[in-house]
């Protein structure tokens, strides 16, 4: 399993965190943190786990992993 640097819980709770505090802040760098390789591969295990459901092409994990 591929260890990212900070996990995705916790890069969640920051970003809660930090809207709450400053509620007009803008998030410009936020694509740069949820398009990581390590975060989008950690988000598809948990999810796969999970038994997440088929998103909103239809697609489920048994499709996907057969591309």
């Amino acid at each position: 399993m591929i260890k990212t640097p900070i996990t995705l819980q916790e890069l969640r709770r920051r970003i809660y965190q930090k809207a709450k505090s400053e509620p007009t802040h803008r998030f410009w760098g936020l694509f740069s943190h949820i398009t990581k390789l390590t975060t989008l591969h950690e988000a598809y295990q948990q999810a796969r786990k999970n038994n997440g459901a088929p998103g909103i092409d239809g697609k489920s994990f048994a499709d996907i992993e057969l591309e």
